[in-house]
């Protein structure tokens, strides 16, 4: 078994996958691993949608390439920096990766959440929106770095996507999640590549003392 530390160090984003779909136990046992996170208020909102369906998937895929248009032709209008055409072809090209992964998955949390923000917001004490996608987004993040950590443990590989809900923007219509906010798509495979180590922070620039 690999230590913690091997697996933070090793773990990469992963773009290009063998044909090989990962065993079902080995899904579940990710899973399992994000079903143990914590979360706010301990109310466990994270929900994983397993897109096998072909037709799902070319449904999301279409609805990106029109979002895709989309902002290629918002981006060229008036006096806009040129480079933004660039950006947006740069993401698409590290997005639509994922229709071919043996896994993808979406990844969020049903609205409204329970919990101490909810009751509040009901009250109009504080604006419940912005407190709930906070802890939506917090529980969201410890969810995934236990399921990835442990598919890098099996010997999988995964990359988490936030790109693509900028391309297409009824992402719950496309899945039919209405009352589901989505935050992420993750591919999920056998690595068929070896990323080159990415720079990382030191830890005095991100700690510091008040």
């Amino acid at each position: 078994m690999k230590s913690y530390d091997d697996l933070i160090r090793r773990r990469r984003s992963i773009r290009r996958y063998k044909p090989d779909v990962p065993a079902p136990m080995e899904i579940e046992a990710m899973l399992f691993c994000a079903t143990q996170a914590p979360s706010p208020s301990n109310v466990q909102p994270v929900r994983f949608l397993d897109m096998k369906s072909p037709e799902i998937r070319e449904r999301l895929r279409q609805g990106m390439e029109k979002g895709r248009q989309r902002l290629l032709e918002e981006a060229a209008a008036g006096d806009k920096p040129k480079h933004l055409r660039n950006l947006v072809n740069y993401y698409w090209r590290f997005s639509e990766f994922m229709f071919q992964s043996p896994v993808l998955m979406a990844a969020g949390a049903p609205f409204p959440l329970p919990g101490f923000a909810q009751p509040m917001s009901q009250a109009r004490i504080i604006a419940g929106d912005f407190h709930q996608e906070r802890d939506a987004d917090i529980s969201l993040g410890l969810a995934l770095m236990a399921f990835i950590l442990k598919g890098e443990e099996l010997g999988l590989g995964a990359c988490i996507l936030t790109a693509p809900l900028l391309f297409v923007t009824d992402i719950e219509k496309i899945l039919n999640t209405p009352d589901m906010r989505i935050r992420c798509f993750v591919a999920v495979g056998y690595p068929d590549e070896e990323p080159r180590d990415m720079p990382k922070k030191a830890v005095a620039e991100v700690y510091h003392e008040l």
